[in-house]
């Protein structure tokens, strides 16, 4: 097993994720998209984990990285069903790499806020053992509509 994680921002890192996988022994690496970091043949990995970021996904000309990191995740996801972890903007990325769509949110959501887990998500092993209700730091104005 080792994971890719792709990231957009220097200070927006897999945090104490990595210290988890660190303490597990999985072996991962960091692609830096906004730093110019080129994307690595999926071949080696058997999970992609990608981060958050200040940047929209419709942001394209801003953030040209953001077309091939697309492909990337679609090629991830459909063509070798690879275990998917989005955070935030990361998430964003999965639903447009999908052919979902994404655009801003009815309203900022910005804060510490309550979460609750729909069924899909309490049946899911990610959240085993955890609270179906729990308080969530966010920062975002897009949604995956």
């Amino acid at each position: 097993m080792r994971i890719l994680v792709f990231q957009h921002l220097d200070i927006e890192h897999p945090g104490i994720f990595r210290d988890f996988l660190d303490a597990d022994g999985i072996p991962w690496d960091v692609v830096e998209l906004d730093a110019g970091d080129p994307i690595p043949d999926l071949d080696w990995y058997t999970a992609l984990v990608v981060m958050g970021g200040p940047m929209d996904v419709w942001e394209e000309d801003q953030h040209p990285w953001l077309v091939p990191e697309k492909r990337a995740i679609r090629a991830a996801v459909v063509d070798r069903q690879m275990p998917y972890l989005g955070l935030c903007l990361g998430h964003q990325l999965l639903g447009d790499a999908l052919g979902g769509r994404v655009g801003k949110a009815r309203a900022p959501e910005v804060g510490v806020m309550q979460v609750q887990l729909n069924s899909a998500g309490q049946a899911d092993p990610l959240f085993a053992g955890i609270s179906p209700t729990m308080e969530c730091l966010q920062w975002h104005g897009a949604a995956v509509l």
